[in-house]
Protein backbone atom coordinates (compact mmCIF):
# COMPACT_ATOMS: atom_id res chain seq x y z
CA UNK A 1 0.00 0.00 0.00
CA UNK A 2 2.49 2.53 1.00
CA UNK A 3 4.39 1.94 -2.62
CA UNK A 4 0.68 2.63 -4.36
CA UNK A 5 0.98 6.30 -2.45
CA UNK A 6 5.08 6.53 -3.16
CA UNK A 7 3.98 5.25 -6.97
CA UNK A 8 1.48 8.25 -7.24
CA UNK A 9 3.32 11.25 -5.87
CA UNK A 10 5.93 10.47 -7.78
CA UNK A 11 3.52 10.73 -10.76
CA UNK A 12 2.49 13.90 -9.83
CA UNK A 13 5.47 15.60 -9.12
CA UNK A 14 6.44 14.76 -12.15
CA UNK A 15 3.28 16.00 -14.14
CA UNK A 16 3.27 19.26 -11.66
CA UNK A 17 7.31 19.60 -13.21
CA UNK A 18 5.99 18.85 -16.99
CA UNK A 19 3.59 21.36 -16.75
CA UNK A 20 5.90 23.95 -15.24
CA UNK A 21 8.62 23.75 -17.87
CA UNK A 22 6.03 23.62 -20.86
CA UNK A 23 4.48 26.26 -19.77
CA UNK A 24 8.20 28.23 -19.53
CA UNK A 25 9.13 27.12 -22.96
CA UNK A 26 6.45 28.72 -24.50
CA UNK A 27 6.73 32.33 -22.92
CA UNK A 28 8.80 33.57 -26.17
CA UNK A 29 8.81 32.55 -29.45
CA UNK A 30 10.40 35.35 -31.19
CA UNK A 31 13.67 35.86 -29.91
CA UNK A 32 16.42 37.31 -32.06
CA UNK A 33 15.97 40.71 -34.09
CA UNK A 34 15.44 38.77 -37.98
CA UNK A 35 12.60 37.41 -36.40
CA UNK A 36 10.62 40.89 -35.90
CA UNK A 37 9.74 40.33 -39.97
CA UNK A 38 7.62 37.27 -38.44
CA UNK A 39 6.44 39.13 -35.79
CA UNK A 40 5.39 41.80 -37.82
CA UNK A 41 3.58 39.94 -40.09
CA UNK A 42 1.76 38.04 -37.10
CA UNK A 43 1.05 41.26 -35.88
CA UNK A 44 -1.04 42.52 -38.47
CA UNK A 45 -3.04 39.17 -38.86
CA UNK A 46 -3.83 39.49 -35.29
CA UNK A 47 -4.95 42.87 -35.41
CA UNK A 48 -6.65 42.63 -38.82
CA UNK A 49 -8.65 39.87 -37.25
CA UNK A 50 -9.44 41.73 -34.19
CA UNK A 51 -11.48 44.58 -36.39
CA UNK A 52 -13.40 41.93 -38.20
CA UNK A 53 -14.47 40.38 -34.83
CA UNK A 54 -14.95 43.74 -33.41
CA UNK A 55 -16.87 44.50 -36.62
CA UNK A 56 -18.70 41.22 -36.53
CA UNK A 57 -20.07 41.85 -32.65
CA UNK A 58 -20.70 45.88 -33.37
CA UNK A 59 -23.29 44.17 -35.56
CA UNK A 60 -24.89 41.46 -33.90
CA UNK A 61 -25.54 43.90 -30.92
CA UNK A 62 -27.22 46.08 -33.01
CA UNK A 63 -29.23 42.48 -33.88
CA UNK A 64 -29.48 41.86 -30.84
CA UNK A 65 -31.41 45.48 -29.96
CA UNK A 66 -33.93 44.59 -32.63
CA UNK A 67 -34.45 40.93 -31.52
CA UNK A 68 -35.19 42.72 -28.01
CA UNK A 69 -37.56 45.41 -29.49
CA UNK A 70 -39.43 42.39 -32.36
CA UNK A 71 -39.68 40.47 -29.09
CA UNK A 72 -41.41 42.43 -26.90
CA UNK A 73 -43.85 43.99 -29.44
CA UNK A 74 -44.72 40.46 -30.68
CA UNK A 75 -45.18 39.73 -26.78
CA UNK A 76 -47.52 42.63 -26.59
CA UNK A 77 -49.82 41.55 -29.85
CA UNK A 78 -49.93 38.47 -28.78
CA UNK A 79 -51.50 39.23 -25.44
CA UNK A 80 -54.02 41.33 -26.79
CA UNK A 81 -54.80 38.92 -29.44
CA UNK A 82 -55.29 36.27 -27.10
CA UNK A 83 -57.48 38.88 -24.95
CA UNK A 84 -59.23 39.29 -28.51
CA UNK A 85 -59.76 35.80 -29.33
CA UNK A 86 -61.32 34.90 -25.94
CA UNK A 87 -63.49 37.44 -26.28
CA UNK A 88 -64.71 36.31 -29.62
CA UNK A 89 -65.13 32.58 -28.48
CA UNK A 90 -67.50 33.99 -25.59
CA UNK A 91 -69.36 35.50 -28.07
CA UNK A 92 -69.06 32.12 -30.32
CA UNK A 93 -70.82 30.51 -27.59
CA UNK A 94 -74.11 31.96 -28.64
CA UNK A 95 -74.27 29.12 -31.49
CA UNK A 96 -74.01 32.03 -34.46
CA UNK A 97 -71.80 30.26 -37.44
CA UNK A 98 -70.36 33.60 -37.93
CA UNK A 99 -69.14 34.36 -34.35
CA UNK A 100 -67.44 30.90 -34.58
CA UNK A 101 -65.76 31.55 -37.88
CA UNK A 102 -64.55 34.69 -36.02
CA UNK A 103 -63.22 33.20 -33.26
CA UNK A 104 -61.76 30.47 -35.36
CA UNK A 105 -60.13 33.29 -37.25
CA UNK A 106 -58.73 35.03 -33.94
CA UNK A 107 -57.97 32.14 -32.55
CA UNK A 108 -55.23 31.15 -35.53
CA UNK A 109 -54.49 34.89 -35.60
CA UNK A 110 -53.49 34.75 -31.83
CA UNK A 111 -51.67 31.55 -32.29
CA UNK A 112 -49.23 32.55 -35.33
CA UNK A 113 -48.61 35.96 -32.95
CA UNK A 114 -47.44 33.73 -30.31
CA UNK A 115 -45.41 31.74 -32.48
CA UNK A 116 -43.78 35.16 -33.66
CA UNK A 117 -43.14 36.36 -30.30
CA UNK A 118 -41.53 32.79 -29.22
CA UNK A 119 -39.03 33.22 -32.21
CA UNK A 120 -38.32 36.22 -31.44
CA UNK A 121 -37.11 35.46 -28.36
CA UNK A 122 -35.17 32.68 -29.62
CA UNK A 123 -33.11 34.90 -32.21
CA UNK A 124 -32.48 37.09 -29.22
CA UNK A 125 -31.17 34.07 -27.31
CA UNK A 126 -29.11 33.09 -30.08
CA UNK A 127 -27.59 36.35 -30.73
CA UNK A 128 -26.47 36.45 -27.37
CA UNK A 129 -24.65 33.38 -26.97
CA UNK A 130 -22.86 34.94 -30.40
CA UNK A 131 -22.17 37.90 -28.99
CA UNK A 132 -20.54 36.02 -25.44
CA UNK A 133 -18.76 34.01 -28.43
CA UNK A 134 -17.08 36.98 -30.11
CA UNK A 135 -16.44 38.32 -26.97
CA UNK A 136 -14.30 35.67 -26.44
CA UNK A 137 -12.60 35.49 -29.34
CA UNK A 138 -12.02 38.93 -29.20
CA UNK A 139 -9.93 38.85 -25.89
CA UNK A 140 -8.02 35.94 -26.74
CA UNK A 141 -6.81 37.65 -30.05
CA UNK A 142 -5.98 40.69 -27.97
CA UNK A 143 -4.19 38.53 -25.13
CA UNK A 144 -2.12 37.24 -28.50
CA UNK A 145 -1.50 40.90 -29.71
CA UNK A 146 -0.46 41.98 -26.01
CA UNK A 147 1.74 38.73 -25.91
CA UNK A 148 3.69 39.89 -29.01
CA UNK A 149 3.74 43.70 -27.97
CA UNK A 150 5.74 42.56 -25.34
CA UNK A 151 7.87 39.87 -27.45
CA UNK A 152 8.48 43.29 -29.45
CA UNK A 153 9.80 45.16 -26.68
CA UNK A 154 11.99 42.60 -25.47
CA UNK A 155 13.85 42.24 -28.93
CA UNK A 156 14.37 45.71 -29.23
CA UNK A 157 16.10 46.35 -26.08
Amino acid sequence: MPQIYSLLHSIRFLTISLVVFCGSAQAQKYRKMSDTVKLNKEYAEISADLSKLNSKLIAEKSKTAGYQSRSLSTANDAEASAQDSKDQASKATSGNTNDTKKAVKEAKKANRQANDAKDARADEKNSNKKINKLSAQIQKKQRKLDELSKEKAAILK
